[in-house]
């Protein structure tokens, strides 16, 4: 369950809401000033988040050596027909 506390009150029940995030999944934002600033996720869920995120860097880092060279405005006219590729799928 994605709860929302603030900056305050995550400092005077820290032991509670790690406790809420170990043992029964649960996640939070923490706010300052009604604005959200971080989140507080179990350690499998940043596991699982950090994987992914080293997946898309690889991935990225492949698509920009594929590209590599490829003319500026070529490039252009591929993302717009990836674009719409997309869009005509919704």
């Amino acid at each position: 369950m994605l709860k929302t506390i603030s900056a305050m009150q995550a400092r005077q029940s820290l032991g509670r809401v790690m406790n809420e995030v170990a043992l029964k999944g649960d996640d939070y934002i923490i706010e300052r000033d009604g604005k959200p600033v971080v989140a507080v996720v179990s350690l499998d869920k940043f596991s699982i988040l950090q994987k992914e995120r080293e997946k898309a860097k690889q991935i990225l880092t492949e698509i920009r050596q594929k590209m590599a060279g490829t003319d500026s405005l070529e490039l252009d006219a591929l993302i717009e027909e990836a674009v719409g590729s997309v869009k005509g799928r919704q």
